[in-house]
């Protein structure tokens, strides 16, 4: 439990820190359900998003990434032996726009809505002056 309370501020903290990223994902950051406690939040590396899971072993579970329409972009299966884990998603090849992260163990699930968007870049002008 105090791992994850550990991982739950780290998580809350970095969600709030703004990041030189050329696309920076925003999501809903914690869930609570009988069987596991998950915290889904941007990484500090561009284009990564962190899931991390708290839960007893006993029950299998499935993390997924999907689209707005619902198609699945990625899976992540954890066995019913394995418990706490963390991983991240790549998602530098995908498009902005909304996403949803889906946790689901048995009856559980916790679905973390997620908004890529790309910051536009600033060009800098520079001025030449003769003296």
């Amino acid at each position: 439990m105090k791992t994850f309370a550990q991982s739950l501020i780290a998580a809350l903290l970095l969600s709030t820190t703004t990041f030189a990223a050329p696309a920076n994902p925003t999501v809903n950051p914690t869930a609570t359900t009988s069987s596991y406690k998950a915290a889904v939040f941007p990484s500090a590396t561009p284009s990564k998003l962190n899931v991390f899971v708290e839960r007893e072993p006993g029950k299998a579970l499935v993390v997924l990434l999907k689209s707005k329409s619902g198609d699945l972009l990625a899976k992540q299966s954890i066995s019913k032996k394995q418990g706490n884990f963390h991983f991240k998603f790549d998602m530098a090849e995908l498009e902005d726009g909304a996403y949803q992260v889906e946790i689901v163990s048995g009856n559980d699930v916790s679905v973390h809505p997620v908004t890529l968007s790309t910051k536009p870049t600033q060009i800098s002008a520079r001025t030449i002056t003769l003296n």
